[in-house]
Parts: C-alpha cells; sequence; structure tokens
C-alpha cells in the first residue's frame, strides 16, 4: 500500500475526488497508476496529483472546521533510488 492509497483511504476519497479538482490535467489512469507504485511515477504527474490532493484536504478541513495540513512530494511519493 502507497502512502498515496493509505491518505485516500483515511479520507474516505476516491481516484474520482482528485481527478475532479484537476479535469483538465489529471485522469484516472494517473491516479490509479500512481496509487498502485508498481512503477515510478512521473514528476509531472506527482505535481499533479500532491496540488489535487491538498486542494481535496483543503475542502476536507474548511467543511469540517480543522486545521489545513498540506502535503508535500517527499512525503507522498519516497525518493527514487539511484542506480
Amino acid at each position: 500500500m502507497t502512502r498515496l492509497d493509505e491518505i485516500l483511504q483515511s479520507l474516505g476519497a476516491s481516484n474520482h475526488d482528485l481527478v475532479e479538482k484537476l479535469p483538465a490535467n489529471l485522469n484516472h489512469k494517473m491516479v490509479q497508476k500512481a496509487r498502485l507504485g508498481k512503477k515510478p511515477v512521473p514528476k509531472h504527474t506527482q505535481d499533479l496529483i500532491l496540488q489535487a490532493l491538498n486542494m481535496l484536504m483543503r475542502e476536507k478541513a474548511v467543511a469540517e472546521d480543522k486545521a489545513v495540513c498540506q502535503y508535500k512530494r517527499v512525503e507522498i511519493f519516497p525518493a527514487e533510488p539511484e542506480t
């Protein structure tokens, strides 16, 4: 289970919830591949997913009247080992 998958499950959010935030740039296939974590995710895709995730987190925090938690790329997508 990837960190992205853990976060989305804890929020009760689906791939579609992320795609809704950036429909012009992000698609379900990109989110699913990142969520599975079998292959490295391109940095551009990481940035899009991170942006959508932070937007979703802000919405949930405002709706629940809680403090906003913003994630950084390294928290969601660990660095790939150099070969």
